[in-house]
Order: structure tokens, then C-alpha cells, then sequence
């Protein structure tokens, strides 16, 4: 099969060229498949008398051909609804069907000067033998013909060009302009086709001019460019006239800015800036990234919020995954129930729903979300609704008025595509927006902010931050946003104060988003507690915010901290570790519980990790040998000549190398108890027995 494109400027006449070219190969014998590629379906009435024929679009499963009188075979590919899907989706899905198709040629009749996405896909590389440009000689006709050779330069680049069919519209000028963009770029105008009132004629009886009137001048011009085809001369290299070219030419001045240069293609890289961390990520990192994560991993905790993503089924499947995989791996109990997840739903988005218009999908998802009994529907974008460009708002607003519930639409990131928490802030909004900001006032309740809980091993930290706050005659109301019901985001604000829990540039932005939205003093803002110092400073400031006394509650920490520290101390004081992990971990509370404990530590090595925390305060550990941008070949060094009891690492897979009782960094709490957990961790590894192949025994 000899496959040929028809491209040019809409309303250029590629339809009426591409239609006769096919009429006049089929009456020279050969076998031809005409392809419509336009959602207006009007390629092959002048084969097939004047009638439209049914549509790729109408039944995407299935491929319509209908053969006209002259023994064409005819296929269009149609669209959806104006405003509505992806034809370019639909070319693709075509073009798919078309490749068991037997015949001598194939024409391609192509949609404007459109060569993004699907519409470039009849002159890529492997799907095309010869491009043919139709073209008047105005100025704009000519740039569009200008940007398709770009076009066909990133998706082909090879010898594929036949030239230009020059079709006139009869102006002034055009010839000198035509023949001043052929000569400066090289490419041949292999036809040239007068205005002719039998154009006209012909379309108005649904037929081609090669049929209608097969013995005029224009019909013998046709026929040449048939005759030109059928003949499969050598192809030319799509190389455009630069900018400044153009404008020469549309100036009337000599065009001495020559051809374009390729763009340099750019190193790949996977070097990446997260702005809502402050972290810097590098070398060979992947950064999971998707416009949809942080609002459905924030709609999951809400378990009256049904979220309906306007994407594919998979998106779905994979966003519920990953919350249930995160859930579960981090938190602290195992045995805790994991959410049910069964308020997550999809529009279901595939190729033939992004083809044929994808909104009654989207509202059937909603109407069934309300069947299911939600009163609160949140819509999410994805990528592919992005890239449809639909607007979820009025969809929102006719679905909330149909169902009379409320029904929000999720807006997107302009950070497209380029957060690993996408649309995070759009939900955060919504449910910002629906928190009571006239309840009474709960005296002593505390609000804790943070973009997720799943760290803090839930039950058992919330009842350690609590048992804090108890010290000073105060009570954790809500984490925001954890597991809860809408009831709960209502009642937000009867706390008396709201804790930012830990700083980043995400954690900040929904505490500033809350305090703008409601009128609430700004979030304190406090790092996690872990140990005794982080734990008196939560109780310092949290009494200097509402102007209560710590006394009892600086007392009541060390008093749970030295009676938890004392049998540990008596197992391992003098004994001695080394320390091994990246240079962005934080690590000062476990250095200091470590000197609690009595531990030696004998060197600290940090090595160079696979990001930057732009947030680190790298702090100086006065009296013990610091090594930074370490490796860990010079801390297995140091821990041959060291010998130490226990090395504490958060590199886990070469911690075994060392023939020494290991153990984490890693703490499973926070407060007090996650400080002499963890202690009580290191300990018990420290009392097992060393050498090398020391777990062999276990």
C-alpha cells in the first residue's frame, strides 16, 4: 500500500484535491481507501454523491466502510459533540483498525493545520510514504504550511515530502508569493490548479470535477497530479523557513534568514524541585508525580465524601492502591483496620469515551456515587480530562442542582503535571470552605495540621500527642486531615488552637488557607515531638500561645522520661555506636537519646542521599567525629578500626555487610514513648551477640 497525507490550512481545499486525487487513481485500475480525518465528516460526499456516510465515531468498536460508484472505499472518522472529546484520540483508534485494510493506495484527507497529538498520526514516520501540502499563495495559508513542515520534521523527519499542489483563490500577488516560499525553502510545487467555476458545479451535483467534467483544462491538471502520484518520485527532507524567514516574506523583502535548525534535543534528566516539600531531588530519583494524588489521598480519609475521578478506571485502581499500600505500611499498628476505600469512584475514561465526548460518563459516575447514598461528591481532574480541557465546574453546578446534594468541582494545579501532591490545595479548599466558622468555642481543644498522618502510626501517637497535651489541661479535638466524616471538618473550628505539625511549603499554604478562610489565629508551628527536649518545647510554647502554666507539664514529661530511661541506662551506658545515614536525614533527637542513654557514639557519617532538604537544619554534634559527604566504604572502614557495639543506620540493605548488631534510625512514635521505644529497640539489638554472620544464630 502507498500511503499519501493530504495536509493544509482549513478551508484550503484538501477535501476537494484529496477526493479527486482518489477518484482519478481508482479510474486508472487501482484499488483505493479514502480516510476522512475531520470531526465535519465531509471528505467523501463528492465520492459517494453528495451523502455522508456513518462514522468511525458512531461505533468506534466497529470500522464503517462504504464503497462508492467509481469503487472507492470510504471511511470517516468523525468526532463528538462540538466541544466535546478528542478527535485526535479518535484518529489514532482509527488508524489502528485501518491496518489490516488491503489496498494499492491510501488517502489521507486531514483535518486544517492541526498536527498535534492524533492528527499527526498520518504523517508519522512509519504510517506515511508521501505528504502532499495544499497551499494558496497568501500569506497566512503559507505560514500554516510552514508550521506543518515543523510538524513533519518532529514526528517524521525523513524523505517524505512530495511538494505543493498549488490551489489559487485568485488574488493578486499570490503566484510571486508562492513562487518566493518554494524557491527559499526548496520544496516543488508539483501542481497548480486555476479558480474554476466548475469546482463549484461539480460539489453542487456530489461529485468530483475529474467525474463531472473529465475533458476541461482543470481535469488534465488533476489528472497530471494523478499521473505524478501514481508515478512514486523521490521525496524531499520537511525542512521550514526559520521565523524571520516568514516575516521577509510577508514583507515583501528578500528572505536571507534561511531554513530553521532542528532543536537540540535535551538531556534527560531526572533532576526535579519539589515545591510543596522544599526538597530538591536528583541523580536517578523518580519523583511519583500526578495531578490527581493529593486530592484523592486527601477524599479517601473523608469517609461520607465520595470522590469521582474524571479519568481511566486504572487511575482509579492505582490512586486506591497506593492509599491502602501507605496506610498500611505506615502505620504504627498493624492490626488497625484499613479504610474501606469505597467511596472512591471513575468516569471510567478510555479511548473511545476521550473520542466520542466524555461529560455523560463524568455525570453518570456522579448520579451513581448519589445512589450509593452520598450527600457530598467531589469532582477530580486528571490528566486526560486536562487534556480534553473539560471544564468540571458546570458540571458540577447542573449535577448539584439535578440531585440537589452538594456537588463541588476539584480545581487543578497550575503546576501541571508537576507536583507529586496534585490538586491537593483544590480539595483542601472545598473542605476548607465547609467548616463552621460560628461553632462554640471548645476551651483546651487543639487542632493538629499536617498534609498526612499516616507517619505517626495513628492510634498509638494520637494517644502519646494527647497524653502531652493532657499535662497542661488541654485535648487533641481533630487531626486535619485524617481519617473523619465531613460532620468532623464542620465542627473544625470549636478548637481552641490549631498546631501546624512540622514545616513545608504544603503544611504551610493549607494553615494559611484555613486562617484566611475562617478568621482563625495562624497555626503554631511545631515539629513532631520526638524525646524529651522536642516533647518540653511543645508544652513551652503551646503554654506561651494560650497563656497557661507548664510547670506540670515540663514535670510530668521528665519525671515519664527519666523513670522509662533508668533500666535502659543500667543495660548499655559506655557501650559504643556509629552512626551512618544520609546527609538530609534528621537525626538530633536520636543523637540525644542516645546520650541519655549513656552510648559512646564514635562517629557520625553522612552520606550524599538522592535529594536536598532545602528545610534541614544540619545541626553540630559537639565532641563526636562528623564525617559529611561520607560514602559508606569509609564507614565500613571506620567501623573495622571503631569496633563499636551497634551501628544505627538507615541503610538497611548494606547495614549486614558490617558483621555488627544493627539497628534504625527510624522511630514507630512520637513523644516520650516513641523516644524510649526506640531506645528500648537499640538496646535489645546492642545485647545480641557480634562477629561476623552475628544473625546466624537467631
Amino acid at each position: 500500500m502507498y500511503r499519501i497525507a493530504v495536509y493544509g490550512k482549513g478551508g484550503i481545499g484538501k477535501s476537494t484535491v484529496s477526493a479527486n486525487i482518489s477518484y482519478g487513481l481508482s479510474r486508472l485500475g487501482h484499488s483505493v481507501l479514502h480516510v476522512g480525518c475531520d470531526p465535519k465528516h465531509d471528505s467523501t460526499r463528492l465520492l459517494t454523491g453528495g451523502r455522508s456516510i456513518p462514522c468511525f465515531s458512531d461505533d468506534p468498536k466497529n470500522l464503517c466502510m462504504v464503497t462508492s460508484d467509481s469503487g472507492v472505499e470510504c471511511v470517516e472518522c468523525g468526532g463528538a459533540c462540538c466541544g466535546e472529546g478528542c478527535a485526535g484520540k479518535g484518529m489514532s483508534m482509527l488508524f489502528s483498525k485501518l491496518e489490516d485494510v488491503q489496498a494499492d493506495y491510501r488517502i489521507c484527507d486531514v483535518l486544517g493545520d492541526v498536527v498535534c497529538g492524533g492528527f499527526s498520526y498520518p504523517m508519522r514516520r512509519d504510517n506515511v510514504d508521501a505528504v502532499i501540502l495544499v497551499s494558496s499563495g497568501e500569506f497566512m495559508s503559507l505560514y500554516a504550511l510552514n508550521n506543518l513542515l515543523r510538524g513533519m520534521r518532529n514526528v517524521n523527519g525523513g524523505r517524505c515530502l512530495m511538494g505543493i499542489v498549488f490551489n489559487r483563490r485568485g488574488d493578486e500577488g499570490e503566484e510571486e508569493m508562492m513562487e518566493r516560499y518554494s524557491e527559499a525553502s526548496g520544496i516543488p510545487v508539483i501542481c497548480d490548479i486555476p479558480r474554476d467555476q466548475l469546482f463549484e458545479e461539480a460539489e453542487s451535483m456530489g461529485v468530483t470535477l475529474l467525474e463531472a467534467f473529465p475533458g476541461s483544462e482543470t481535469a488534465k491538471i488533476l489528472n497530471n497530479l494523478v499521473g505524478r502520484i501514481e508515478s512514486k518520485g523521490e521525496m524531499i527532507e520537511p525542512v521550514p523557513l526559520s521565523e524571520e524567514s516568514m516575516m521577509e516574506l510577508a514583507s515583501g523583502k528578500d528572505i536571507t534568514s534561511g531554513k530553521e535548525e532542528s532543536k537540540r534535543k535535551r538531556e534527560c534528566t531526572f533532576e526535579y524541585f519539589d515545591h510543596e516539600r522544599n526538597l530538591t531531588f536528583n541523580d536517578n530519583f523518580l519523583l511519583p508525580s500526578c495531578t490527581s494524588h493529593g486530592a484523592v489521598d486527601a477524599g479517601l480519609k473523608v469517609y461520607d465524601l465520595a470522590v469521582v475521578l474524571h479519568g481511566p478506571a486504572n487511575c482509579a485502581h492505582l490512586m486506591e492502591f497506593a492509599f491502602r499500600r501507605r496506610f498500611y505500611m505506615n502505620s504504627g499498628e498493624k492490626d488497625h483496620p484499613i479504610p474501606p476505600c469505597d467511596n472512591i469512584y471513575s468516569s471510567r475514561l478510555d479511548g473511545d469515551r476521550v473520542f466520542i465526548g466524555d461529560i455523560p460518563y463524568l455525570e453518570d459516575a456522579v448520579r451513581k456515587a448519589a445512589e450509593d447514598g452520598f450527600k457530598h461528591i467531589f469532582l477530580v481532574p486528571t490528566c486526560s480530562s486536562e487534556v480534553l480541557g473539560t471544564d468540571l465546574r458546570p458540571i458540577a453546578d447542573r449535577m448539584a442542582k439535578e440531585l440537589g446534594l452538594d456537588v463541588a468541582a476539584v480545581p487543578s494545579d497550575g503546576n501541571f503535571l508537576g507536583s507529586r501532591f496534585g490538586c491537593l490545595e483544590g480539595m483542601m479548599s472545598l473542605l476548607i470552605d465547609r467548616m463552621d466558622r460560628d461553632i462554640p468555642i471548645d476551651r483546651g481543644g487543639v487542632n493538629l495540621i499536617a498534609r498526612s498522618f499516616l507517619g505517626m502510626g495513628r492510634d498509638r501517637n494520637t494517644e502519646e500527642i494527647d497524653r502531652i497535651l493532657h499535662s497542661i489541661g488541654m485535648h487533641l479535638d481533630m487531626l486535619f486531615l485524617d481519617l473523619c466524616k465531613m460532620s468532623d471538618i464542620g465542627g473544625f473550628c470549636k478548637a481552641e488552637i490549631d498546631i501546624q505539625l512540622d514545616r513545608s511549603n504544603i503544611n504551610d499554604r493549607m494553615c494559611e488557607m484555613i486562617s484566611e478562610r475562617t478568621g482563625r489565629e495562624r497555626a503554631l508551628v511545631l515539629e513532631t515531638p520526638i524525646g524529651l527536649r522536642d516533647t518540653s518545647e511543645w508544652i513551652r510554647r503551646i503554654c506561651e500561645r494560650t497563656g497557661r502554666d507548664p510547670s506540670d507539664g515540663l514535670y510530668e514529661t521528665f519525671m515519664r522520661y527519666t523513670e522509662g530511661m533508668v533500666p535502659i541506662i543500667n543495660d548499655v551506658k559506655g557501650r559504643h555506636a556509629a552512626v551512618y545515614c544520609y546527609s538530609h536525614s534528621d537525626i538530633e533527637w536520636q543523637i540525644m537519646t542516645l546520650q541519655d542513654m549513656g552510648v559512646v557514639i564514635d562517629v557520625i557519617v553522612f552520606a550524599k542521599g538522592n535529594y536536598v532538604d532545602h528545610n534541614e537544619n544540619i545541626p553540630s554534634f559537639e565532641g563526636i567525629e562528623t564525617i559529611r559527604d561520607g560514602s559508606f566504604c569509609i564507614f565500613k572502614d571506620r567501623v573495622k578500626e571503631i569496633d563499636p557495639d551497634i551501628v544505627i543506620t538507615n541503610q538497611h540493605s548494606r547495614a549486614m555487610e558490617l558483621g555488627v548488631p544493627w539497628c534504625s534510625l527510624g522511630g514507630r512514635g512520637c513523644g516520650i514513648d516513641g523516644a524510649l521505644d526506640w531506645a528500648r529497640r537499640v538496646r535489645d539489638c546492642m545485647l545480641l551477640p557480634g562477629g561476623e554472620m552475628w544473625e546466624a544464630g537467631l
